[in-house]
């Protein structure tokens, strides 16, 4: 029986080390915040992101560049952000927000 045992376990033991090594990461990323039949997702131009834990009124974001730091994850395909804290930063809804990312870690180029 133990015989029988050690490679189920150690099958278990390599199914969950990729669960593992896959943490999540803390990041700031500003986009679009556009309100979807799934809740409300943020566009960075390259990237879209479910945004998670999200306690402001969405009506208030919705259409609103906002700077967003939290933790993404990835499951089943799926971008999202367990949002920390989101920053209303301009309202640039008629924009191309595209080019509003090319430095994303310098402040002084943002919108608004």
């Amino acid at each position: 029986m133990q015989k029988q045992l050690i490679p189920l376990l150690l099958a278990a033991v390599i199914c969950l080390i990729p669960a593992l090594s896959a943490a999540e990461d803390t990041v700031t990323i500003w986009g679009l915040v556009v309100n979807t039949d799934f809740g409300l997702v943020l566009k960075d131009g390259d990237t879209e992101y479910l945004l998670l834990g999200v306690q402001q009124d969405p009506a208030a974001l919705e259409g609103k560049t906002c700077e967003v730091t939290g933790t993404t994850t990835n499951s089943l395909g799926i971008n999202s952000i367990n949002v920390e804290t989101i920053e209303v930063i301009g309202d640039t809804s008629s924009m191309n927000y595209t080019s509003m990312n090319l430095k994303r870690d310098e402040r002084e180029h943002r919108l608004a």
